[in-house]
């Protein structure tokens, strides 16, 4: 058991190394971070998270820090898809600020208003995106500044986005091609997730699969046998098995975990919405194809699996979350395009307002806008720092779309910041991440007269006038950082005793 100060040291500990490793990666001058795993090839990152995943400490009262903060960044990157560097280095502000506080409770509820008052501020400054731009020049700043300043892969994102819309599914994919570039493709999303979270495959929470195999049935799958002729015939085939049922339980669901944590299969089951479920089969199947198995006393159950005869569906990709799945099926197939048909027909020829809003729902969902963005590059090495980059990108651009943006270059946090006095540690605090701009780019923090009008374009190192800002930021990333820095800081005021127990 640690307590008291030694406990605020461990976890101060913890978040400056973090907060070290992760500074550099800010700004259009951003550098990245090489890591390496034991027994693999070293990654090549500049997210925050990731980084943050990659940190190890041989104190275990510091690993516990790490752990925590990890957690907290993994929840504002789940809300915002970007800005956790921006959240640790706020943090790291805070919680050096914070370390000698001598009174914790009454300093964290200050926090807390102090924070209200900046958000407040924050949403009165932020403006919404113009989708009416032909050039969509607001969207393709966004785009491109997360993507770390690369105008060609803003350029493809907003042009995606364009065409799908903020609301339009988006698949990553690794491409044949040394560049990247985007396609539409069909898929569908339903409300249904993994039936464990022990199936997860990612540091996301998610099970994220390509090119998998799909056995749909109508069963309660409580024998583990049953599933034995389908796993068998994914293993064979080297796929990942995605099971969709009525349900799973009993043996059959601790069994197929116990073999999904062990490695011996790569498999997810999802139960169908209990809600309109054979209606949800029915559009499943016409999306994956394969078939729908029924019942094992008919001999229609999925014992009967076997390879090549059509049995299996199949899709580029599956998503499956905490709440949803999304399929990516790819080009819609023959099978698909006649169910979407039958459905418009039959919407068409419905005599029920209901009914008829039912079916177009349905047809809605299959046919919903998707792309995938195919990821290139010379080396497996230079595909995973631009997929890191595209899917930063293309989150801070979906959320600038339904929330609008503030003036970036760390602007409207140093703007915000003036609301305080002067020896306020909070408005220190709000100006750290144009302090490290300034830092990465060798540029400066304006001052004295006439800096609310202007802001520091970071990439070109000058002045340029706020209201015709080149570089913005996501409303909704400004403000969900701060709020995860706030909170680390909230947890190191209120932590007095960090207690570490035995295998």
């Amino acid at each position: 058991m640690i307590h008291g100060q030694d406990a605020k040291k461990a976890l101060l500990k913890a978040i400056n190394l973090v907060g070290d490793s992760v500074i550099g990666t800010l700004g259009p001058n951003a550098r990245t971070v090489l890591v390496q795993h034991e027994g693999h090839p070293p990654s090549v990152l500049n997210d925050g998270v990731k980084i943050a995943s990659s940190i190890r400490s041989s104190d275990p009262a510091v690993q516990v820090g790490i752990e925590l903060f990890r957690q907290v960044a993994l929840e504002a990157q789940q809300a915002s898809g970007d800005g956790t560097t921006t959240a640790t280095l706020i943090a790291q502000a805070l919680c050096e600020h914070y370390f000698n506080s001598e009174d914790p409770v009454t300093d964290a509820q200050v926090l807390k208003t102090l924070l209200r008052s900046a958000v407040e501020e924050l949403e009165q400054l932020s403006t919404p995106v113009d989708m009416d731009d032909e050039e969509l020049v607001q969207l393709e700043a966004v785009a491109t500044i997360a993507a770390n300043n690369d105008k060609e892969l803003g350029g493809l994102i907003t042009d995606m986005f364009q065409s799908i819309g903020a609301d339009g599914l988006v698949n990553l994919k690794v491409g044949s091609e040394e560049y990247c570039y985007w396609e539409s493709v069909s898929g569908s999303e339903m409300p249904s997730p993994y039936v464990s979270p022990m199936m997860c495959n990612t540091n996301k929470r998610t099970f994220e699969q390509d090119n998998p195999l799909f056995i749909i049935t109508k069963e309660v799958i409580e024998d583990f046998d049953d599933l034995t002729p389908a796993l068998e015939v994914a293993i064979e085939n080297g796929r990942p098995l995605v099971i969709i049922c009525q349900d799973i339980k009993g043996v059959a669901l601790s069994n197929l975990i116990a073999n999904v944590v062990g490695g011996v299969v790569n498999a997810c089951a999802i139960r169908i919405p209990r809600n309109d479920s054979d209606e949800w089969f029915e559009d499943l199947n016409a999306l994956v194809g394969g078939k729908i198995f029924f019942s094992s006393e008919k001999g229609t159950g999925i014992t009967n699996a076997v390879a090549g005869e059509g049995q299996f569906g199949s899709a580029e990709r599956i998503v499956v979350g905490q709440d949803t799945t999304v399929i990516v099926a790819g080009k819609k197939s023959d099978g698909l395009k006649s169910h979407l048909v039958g459905l418009k027909e039959q919407a068409e020829s419905a005599t029920h307002p209901f009914l008829q809003e039912k079916l177009l729902t349905r047809h809605a969902r299959l046919d919903s806008n998707m792309a995938s963005i195919y990821i290139g590059g010379f080396s497996e090495a230079e595909i995973r720092e631009t997929r890191e980059r595209v899917d930063d990108a293309v989150n801070a651009t979906r959320l600038a779309i339904k929330n609008g943006v503030l003036v970036g270059g760390g602007w409207s946090l140093h703007h915000v910041a003036q609301m305080f006095p002067y020896d306020n540690f909070f408005k220190w605090a709000l100006e750290t991440p144009m302090r490290t701009l300034r830092e990465n780019g060798r540029g400066f923090v304006p001052n004295g007269m006439g800096w609310e009008e202007y802001y520091l374009n970071t990439k070109t190192e000058q002045l340029e006038e706020v209201a015709n800002a080149t570089v913005l930021d996501p409303t909704s990333v400004v403000i969900n950082s701060l709020k995860a820095a706030v909170s680390i800081a909230r947890l190191m005021l209120l932590t007095d005793t960090i207690i570490l127990t035995g295998e």
